[in-house]
């Protein structure tokens, strides 16, 4: 690949204008950098007619974002690109606008305004010179199914919030309220757990431990399976714990004067306990929150500056809007040779964790570092604090994994009816979790390391008959789910696949900014009067308020991403679903 010369410098479109400075630095001579300042246009707010969306051709009626409040915008970032490209003709361009696909539409945007024929296409994930480097040398195009999948989200989430809000403001008579499709299940989630604590009532309920002479076996309680009709109910996606308990106490006391059990397995295994991997978006918001008390606006805000390198010549991170654990294996290897110059017990390869999203793009980095040997970056306190998380994290992330032995034996009463089972588990070798890593807070948002058990369970053969000697009755009292925070409801949308790397902080910041969330002096998340009141509107008339169709829909735009499904067709499918959801509950009015 050709490289400029020192007098025909390549034109570099970046996002941030805090990254031009230091690429310009990096590469004197070979870019000029310059940035759109975010996203370039949009849909028109409030358009002269229809919704922004032409239906026929579903496509967006897009045009430059204009803002005489705001020091730039779309218009003037564009007439400030135009006139430089009009000064230098001949300019090679390189649009190095985000790796994600918010980034992807704005380099999208860009080559439609600026009327390019062939623009590369740079992506990095930090700013350093070994980043941009590499992009550099590896520069391709832009990635249209990326593109294709960022403009479906676009005209769908524009499609519900225009057409069902008219609706829904009809129905209950209030100006200013308004349906979203994403900020919607995120209500829905907290007004159902709401609801539960509301109308909890304290259920005595049953579990039988039965004494098999040294050691113990528990009853698995289990009941019949019901066939279901219709999706799942939202109530339903807001339970944490679906473990079934007995309520009958007859029957409870029954299993437990059963005499005799047979063996039907037992089974020896080795387990790996990983470290906690490095952070990705929807972790460190977690931890930021349970650490230092931040909601997601603010931790993504430093984690950008940090990202950019406020103050400093080059980025201090690796890109924070991710959905990957892993990072590439040259920083691994680097954080493993630090890890062995310490001392530390590093296994014989670099950890690697299986993705949560079956749809997280793997080619993208967790969260780390740009260089690891820094120990303390970032212009202020804040920064350095977070930093420090993410390094500690990435760090502790190539340690040894600890090493279980595990014995599971599992039985049942001689007609089958009932199944009991007992495990134990013993350290082979505690890896990670004999270093001081094991007590620091920025592991403590993965669940708890397994205990080793300090019981002995007997070799056993299948279809061996063990004597009881007791029987054991214990009783419980059922407890109400605790309100969600900011930490546990991330959690939970994460679980559920709702919302995106790009997007997290914007899910949550709008449902307390439109007042239906509000945070109470506890830090626990209550739906106020009026966000329960439009959710019965909306739920279960409108698909998109059922959490299920949300998380459905998150799933077919990460197909779009990958080329599998076309974005034009979902959107015409969402809007002719809508309409039909829309004539449905007006005629019910």
């Amino acid at each position: 690949m050709k490289i400029p010369g020192h007098h025909t410098p390549a034109l570099l479109i970046v996002e941030s204008p805090n990254k031009t400075g230091k690429i310009e630095e990096m590469f004197p001579g070979r870019f000029k950098a310059l940035a759109t300042y975010g996203h370039i246009c949009d849909l028109p707010r409030n358009p002269t007619e229809g919704i922004g969306i032409n239906r026929d051709a579903m496509q967006g009626e897009y045009e430059l974002t204009s803002d005489s409040k705001r020091s730039i915008d779309g218009t003037r970032a564009v007439a400030r690109l135009k006139k430089y490209l009009r000064d230098h003709p001949g300019t090679e361009v390189y649009l190095g606008t985000d790796e994600d696909r918010e980034g992807e539409s704005i380099a999208a945007f860009v080559m439609k305004y600026l009327s390019l024929q062939n623009p590369k296409r740079m992506r990095f994930n930090a700013i350093t010179r070994e980043k941009i480097e590499h992009a550099f040398q590896h520069a391709d195009h832009i990635d249209w199914h990326a593109v294709a999948s960022r403009e479906a989200r676009r005209l769908i989430d524009r499609v519900i919030g225009y057409v069902a809000s008219p609706v829904l403001m009809h129905q209950i008579r209030q100006k200013g309220v308004a349906a979203g499709r994403v900020q919607t299940a995120v209500e829905a989630l907290v007004i159902e757990r709401e609801r539960k604590i509301r109308n909890h009532k304290a259920t005595p309920y049953y579990t039988v431990h039965m004494d098999l002479g040294g050691w113990k076996a528990e009853w698995q309680y289990q009941t019949s399976a019901q066939s279901r009709q219709g999706p799942k109910p939202n109530s339903e996606y807001d339970i944490d714990n679906a473990i079934e308990h007995c309520l009958d106490v007859n029957l409870a006391q029954s299993v437990s004067s059963i005499r005799a059990l047979v063996v039907q397995s037992c089974e020896e295994k080795t387990e790996q306990h990983l470290p906690p991997s490095p952070f990705y978006t929807f972790s460190l918001v977690q931890a930021a929150n349970r650490i230092f008390g931040w909601d997601a606006e603010k931790t993504m805000q430093i984690a950008q500056k940090l990202f950019e390198g406020d103050g400093s010549g080059h980025g201090h991170i690796t890109y924070h809007r991710t959905d990957s654990p892993n990072i590439d294996p040259g920083a691994a290897e680097e954080i493993r040779a630090l890890l062995r110059n310490q001392g530390q017990s590093i296994p014989a390869a670099p950890n690697r964790w299986a993705l949560k999203n079956k749809n997280a793009q793997e080619g993208h980095e967790a969260i780390r570092p740009s260089y690891i040997e820094v120990e303390e970056a970032g212009a202020n306190e804040e920064q350095r604090a977070l930093y420090k998380l993410i390094r500690e994290r990435a760090l502790y992330s190539q340690l040894s994994p600890a090493v279980y032995a595990i014995k599971r034996i599992t039985l049942s009463d001689a007609r089958g009816l009932h199944r009991f089972a007992a495990t134990a588990r013993a350290i082979i070798d505690p890896g990670w979790l004999a270093s001081p890593a094991a007590k620091s807070p920025v592991v403590q948002d993965q669940d708890d390391p397994m205990e080793s058990g300090v019981i002995h369970l007997p070799n056993l053969s299948k279809g061996a008959l063990i004597n009881v000697h007791r029987g054991e009755v214990n009783n419980h009292i059922t407890k109400a789910s605790p309100r969600y925070t900011l930490n546990t409801l991330t959690a939970k949308l994460e679980k559920l696949g709702i919302g995106r790397p790009a997007t997290l902080a914007t899910i949550l910041k709008g449902v307390q900014k439109k007042g239906t969330i509000i945070t109470r002096k506890d830090g626990k998340l209550e739906a106020t009067p009026l966000a329960e009141k439009c959710y019965d509107i909306l739920y279960p008339r409108f698909g998109f308020a059922h959490i299920g169709y949300t998380a459905e829909l998150e799933s077919a735009l990460d197909q779009i991403a990958k080329g599998q499904l076309d974005g034009e067709m979902l959107v015409r499918h969402v809007w002719d679903r809508l309409d039909i959801d829309c004539a449905a509950a007006s005629s019910t009015n």
